[in-house]
């Protein structure tokens, strides 16, 4: 019966941590064409790791494998690479119903957003205070 109980639990951390790790691959790509961190010459995969973390924070869910969370994953993902997408308009009706409403969709956007300027500052200030250090 342990054996048993093992293995559910940890299967169900390897698919929940599959959904978070496409959350991040999908952030990344993102952010590493963003003039903003290249102009900065911030490193893009703290940048990415910063963004997730924070924004995970405000997710649904308790934990990595809650499919509350694990559905949020998906959809932020999707959120983020709407721009890219063929089809903007179906995607985005999807991601409203996948979110429950257009209000829920605004609130998940709030929460990248915020966590995305939050981290480039943070990330600048860090770089900032080295950059002082060294000249000292």
């Amino acid at each position: 019966m342990k054996k048993i109980l093992i293995i559910s639990f940890s299967t169900l951390l390897l698919v929940a941590c599959s959904e978070q790790h496409q959350y991040q691959d999908t952030v990344l790509e993102q952010i590493s064409n963003d003039p903003d961190i290249k102009s900065y010459h911030l490193d893009p995969q703290s940048t990415a790791d910063c963004i997730v973390d924070l924004s995970s924070k405000k997710m649904p869910g308790m934990v990595p494998f809650d499919p509350m969370r694990k559905a949020a994953y998906k959809g932020y993902a999707k959120m983020i690479s709407i721009k890219t997408s063929e089809k903007p308009e179906e995607v985005l009706a999807e991601l409203r119903e996948s979110f429950g409403s257009a209000q829920g969709l605004a609130d998940a956007h709030r929460n990248y957003s915020k966590s995305y300027l939050e981290c480039i500052s943070t990330i600048t200030h860090r770089e900032l205070d080295v950059e002082e250090v060294t000249e000292k």
